[in-house]
């Protein structure tokens, strides 16, 4: 794209040739279920494009291995989990990376933004929620 890219994960280690890089993460999850827990933070990690800045981490400085360590700091209620970003999410967050990269260089060429929503639309459920509605619905 001709874009400059500019990284700095919060931990660069280089262990025997293994170069692994770092995110620190602070979130509130004071009221999460532990069976909830690995899931939660999988919708964090995707709802914030954690995957795609990994993923540009990961291209940038030459990255081999990703992770994210969430410091939970919701008072009386400490922990801390360290979470390796996989090679499926990594080649996700790429792939959402350049798409964007894309838009954005385009953007500079043509001096046209699009706006991230143009029509009205309904909102629908998605595959979970559909699950659970028909869970539901059973128990009903």
């Amino acid at each position: 794209t001709g874009l400059e890219v500019r990284v700095r994960p919060d931990l660069e280690l280089d262990m025997g040739g293994l170069r692994i890089g770092a995110d620190l993460k602070t979130i509130s999850m004071w009221n999460i279920k532990q069976e909830g827990l690995r899931a939660k933070l999988h919708r964090e990690i995707i709802d914030r494009d954690y995957h795609l800045s990994a993923a540009m981490y990961c291209e940038t400085a030459a990255l081999d291995q990703f992770f994210w360590i969430f410091v939970n700091k919701d008072e009386n209620y400490h922990w801390v989990a360290i979470i390796e970003a996989s090679t499926e999410l990594l080649e996700l967050g790429m792939l959402e990376y350049r798409k964007t990269m894309r838009a954005i260089a385009n953007g500079f060429d043509t001096g046209e933004w699009p706006a991230p929503i143009t029509e009205d639309y309904t909102d629908e459920l998605n595959d979970f929620d559909v699950r659970r509605l028909e869970a539901l619905r059973v128990q009903a």
